[in-house]
């Protein structure tokens, strides 16, 4: 009886220090966790500084569009009215 006593004690401590080192992985697994935390912030964070970036260039691709649109039409009429000028000018000569 004694033995089974002793071996019951033996266990015992044994699980006690299997507890102390699971332990210790808690703490261990809660920092890691906390640093994931950390990078996941930082990377969302470069996400929405990228996204406004590119939000930005888009606007700025978006004005350039415009303006090349807005100097194409010119370029068009006055190409146009140097063509049509001297048909008129030889129709209606003077």
């Amino acid at each position: 009886m004694a033995h089974l006593e002793g071996g019951f004690e033996q266990i015992n401590h044994r699980l006690g220090g299997i507890e102390k080192r699971l332990d210790g992985f808690d703490a261990r697994f809660a920092q890691i966790d906390a640093r994931f935390t950390q990078i996941d912030a930082r990377f969302s964070q470069t996400t929405s500084q990228t996204d406004s970036r590119f939000a930005q260039v888009g606007a700025r691709f978006d004005q350039l569009d415009r303006k090349i649109d807005a100097h194409f039409l010119w370029l068009m009429g006055v190409m146009i009215v140097s063509i049509i000028l001297p048909v008129v000018n030889r129709l209606f000569g003077h």
